[in-house]
């Protein structure tokens, strides 16, 4: 099917405001501000649930003192060895590597990007390639030897944070869009609610049913803003894998909804919530010479899903006793390679 000129162009608008959406939902996991904000005009009623501590507790090396100087601490006794950067002409040609961050808030020195998703878009193939790294993954930080990945945007911003992806995994992301949690709701809701393959049952904690406990079995489930978020987020039974896989089977819901032709009056508005919650150093130029891929990324087949898994980490403790995951280089490369078609 031609597309004409004025269809094309709003494709172009589209298609930059869906990779947001992608980093959008990613906001869901990390929104725990929301229940303790009076502020904010929705609500996520966990405060008469116990919270949930996570295990992996930060070190002393990771806090952000409050005049913005850096609390620095020996060196741990043992440090992930960095990867070789991925030569040139290894990686497809035109390959687009933009990172899809989640966090709590913009402000500067006070938030970890807790949510971390590289989307690799792929013009020859016309496809993209989701991939998704744990928070407490204990990587090589360059000028700050280790510490969790999530710490490294704190530290130095998008340009610390694609020097620790090179550093450690070879790959140097171009592009990033942070996105604030405040927006995740308005998202959803403004595409008329999204329907999420379920892929595991899910039970947990809720303020939708009036036992406050819900269940999910796997299947297709329609759901507004709040249950999208509340699925996305959910973390009292489940782990961070868990969640990132749920993130995933969000992102597709979200994609298959906002590239669908109905959707294309409603660009304006989504375009407002883009410029509104999403911080990004992705212009619109960027997105043109990737248009092509439009009609192709309408079947959800060529959105590829890829994780650290498992089984490519190992749980360890370091000299400060925080408990993160050792990356197994050997693995998370192979996964990397098939993911970003390298040496194809």
């Amino acid at each position: 099917m031609r597309l004409k000129k004025h269809q094309s162009i709003t494709l172009a608008v589209l298609f930059v405001i869906t990779l947001t959406f992608i980093g959008v939902l990613l906001a869901g996991v990390v929104v725990a501000a929301m229940a303790s904000s009076d502020s904010s005009p929705y609500q996520v009623n966990l405060r008469y649930f116990q919270a949930t501590a996570t295990p992996f507790q930060p070190n002393s090396f990771a806090n952000i003192l409050e005049d913005g100087t850096i609390e620095l601490i020996p060196q741990p006794m043992l440090t992930p060895t960095p990867v070789p950067i991925i030569p040139v002409g290894e990686l497809p040609e035109n390959q687009r590597n933009i990172l899809l961050l989640g966090v709590d808030d913009f402000g500067e020195h006070n938030f970890r990007t807790d949510v971390i998703v590289l989307a690799s878009i792929n013009p020859k193939h016309k496809t993209v390639s989701l991939i998704s790294f744990p928070r407490d993954l204990y990587v090589t930080i360059p000028g700050y030897w280790s510490n969790r990945i999530n710490t490294a945007w704190a530290l130095g911003g998008f340009e610390l944070l694609a020097q620790t992806f090179e550093a450690n995994f070879g790959i140097r992301p171009d592009n990033y869009m942070m996105v604030n949690y405040n927006g995740f709701k308005d998202v959803v809701n403004s595409l008329d609610g999204i329907d999420v393959n379920v892929t595991e049952e899910l039970q947990d904690a809720c303020e939708t049913d009036p036992s406050g406990w819900c269940i999910l079995e796997p299947g297709v489930t329609h759901m507004d803003g709040g249950q999208a978020l509340w699925y996305s987020r959910s973390r009292k039974t489940t782990s961070d894998f868990d969640r990132n896989r749920r993130a995933q089977d969000v992102i597709l819901a979200i994609f298959r909804k906002a590239v669908s032709l109905n959707m294309l009056i409603k660009a304006p508005e989504l375009y407002g919530l883009y410029r509104e919650y999403v911080d990004t150093d992705l212009q619109l130029l960027d997105a043109l010479p990737l248009l092509p891929m439009a009609s192709s990324l309408m079947n959800s087949e060529n959105i590829r899903r890829f994780a650290v898994t498992p089984d490519m980490v190992s749980n360890w403790i370091t000299a400060e006793g925080a408990m993160v995951l050792m990356p197994d280089y050997y693995s998370i490369s192979n996964m990397l390679n098939e993911a970003l078609y390298r040496n194809e």
